[in-house]
């Protein structure tokens, strides 16, 4: 393992800032469907909004499973270039979905969007743990990740102008063409004296020379079971529709960690069994889990139902609901900044990194509470402000948990952050058709929004938790 960084040098800082103009991209071609909802609903026949949730968990789903492989393959390969693949891929399917002729191959270019999209986090997070000091790492985190607020705010200048003129299917290719531009950028950037920072070599487990050094097969009977079950549930996927593969893909998913943990350690399993088997052993890996499912379920409700929320629970018409929807999202953004500045300034002044990043979660966290509000305020202005202290909040309290994330396993950093990943935005995919029907059934997202409210809360104890000895 390399020796990890003592100061942050410029070029880390130019790689950060690289870094939020890749999740910019990222954010802008997921949340270019949500933004184009009437007309993709007119065009492809869609009729409620519990079906437009589950077109929104297509890309979820997708990108919640392949966040497992990312995260263990950016631990082995290098980060440079599994960057640039991924950046290039998600790009390539954002421009096919704009030649989508029928709903399902919408559907199949979101989920292959969300292939692609899997790696920006995990290798977001790699490469802020090993080109900045523990001190900086909040603030980096908060850089890169405040390219997620800023895309919520530019992509509804570019979607609305765009839907409005030539169509949504010009939005799509428009927004998918400039991630070619990025990774152009990038790979002239990573080159240099610095250049191994971002060169990861294959993470080789310890193995003990025993007599027989034969791979145990029996042990992997668990996630064999996994795989059949799942293949079960996408078999009845014709009569049950996404429901079955949301199922197939939690089954995948948690059933892997479940096999993990009934699988005995022994140093002849693959290298990625054993990585596995070890992470799900620490404590500190299902408190964060639980803190991720707490903290996603907000954000994602946030980005993909707020102009929904404005237009059809507040009046606004569809120009004006996409582009207030950027006044919450300019507020995470500064959340994001400032939450990361703040524990990088605090530590800088003596207070303990842990600290520090404590309080900005418990502040995240209070400004959270102002989410139940936002149902039951009529007031457009005043539902504007709590909508933005609510998003603040929010980014702030992901900043700071990303952080922590990087923190559970310095071995096998990306495969945590990979895992921990898909199990929060494996619970995104299955709230995002839940979030529909409680609008369609009750006429409004009143109830969601206490729901985005308190859970962060439970996010703040289970952190608390991993910090106490």
């Amino acid at each position: 393992m390399a020796p990890e960084p003592t100061l942050a040098s410029r070029w880390a800082w130019i790689i950060c800032w690289l870094m939020f103009a890749s999740t910019v991209l990222n954010y802008m071609d997921r949340q270019t469907v949500s933004l184009a909802r009437p007309q993709i609903r007119e065009a492809f026949q869609i009729t409620t909004d519990a079906q437009f949730g589950w077109v929104l968990s297509a890309f979820i789903m997708v990108y919640a499973l392949f966040q497992v492989p990312a995260g263990y393959l950016i631990d082995r390969f290098d980060l440079g270039w599994a960057y640039a693949a991924a950046v290039a891929w998600w790009s390539l399917a954002a421009v096919a979905t704009a030649f989508a002729p029928t709903l399902g191959v919408l559907i199949a270019c979101r989920a292959l969007l969300g292939v692609g999209e899997s790696f920006n986090w995990p290798c977001a997070l790699r490469v802020t743990a090993r080109i900045l000091p523990p001190s900086a790492r909040g603030l980096g985190n908060g850089i890169f990740n405040s390219g997620a607020a800023v895309g919520a705010v530019v992509t509804p200048l570019v979607v609305t102008s765009l839907s409005l003129k030539y169509g949504w299917r010009a939005a799509f290719l428009a927004v998918g063409s400039a991630g070619f531009v990025w990774v152009a950028v990038w790979l002239h950037a990573i080159r240099g004296p610095q250049r191994p920072l971002l060169t990861q070599p294959a993470a080789k487990p310890a193995r003990h020379d025993l007599q027989d050094a034969s791979t145990p097969w029996a042990r992997y009977l668990g996630y064999i079971a996994v795989v059949a079950v799942a293949c079960l549930f996408l078999g009845v996927a014709p009569w049950l529709g996404l429901s079955a593969v949301w199922l197939a893909i939690a089954t995948m998913v948690m059933g892997s960690l479940v096999a993990a943990i009934a699988t005995p350690l022994d140093p002849r399993l693959t290298p990625w069994a054993l990585a596995l088997g070890q992470i799900v052993r620490l404590k500190r890996f299902w408190l964060m889990a639980t803190a991720s499912v707490s903290i996603n379920i907000g954000w994602h409700f946030l980005i993909n139902w707020i102009p929904t929320f404005l237009k059809d629970d507040r009046g606004l018409d569809y120009q004006s609901s996409n582009l207030s929807s950027m006044i919450p999202f300019l507020a995470a953004d500064l959340g994001n900044l400032v939450g990361g500045w703040a524990c990088h300034r605090m530590a800088a002044r003596g207070v303990g990194v842990t600290q520090a990043r404590l309080v900005v979660l418990v502040v995240g966290s209070i400004l959270c509470l102002a989410g139940p509000w936002v149902g039951a305020v009529h007031d457009r202005a005043l539902v504007l402000v709590l909508l933005a202290v609510t998003a603040a909040g929010t980014a702030s309290f992901m900043v700071v948990y990303f952080a922590f994330a990087q923190d559970v396993s310095s071995e096998h950093r990306g495969l945590v952050v990979g895992c921990l990943g898909a199990i929060g935005n494996l619970m995104v995919a299955g709230f995002q058709p839940f979030a529909g029907y409680v609008k369609d059934t009750t006429g409004g997202f009143a109830p969601i929004f206490w729901i985005v409210g308190f859970l962060p809360l439970v996010g703040l104890v289970c952190i608390w938790k991993t910090t106490r000895k």
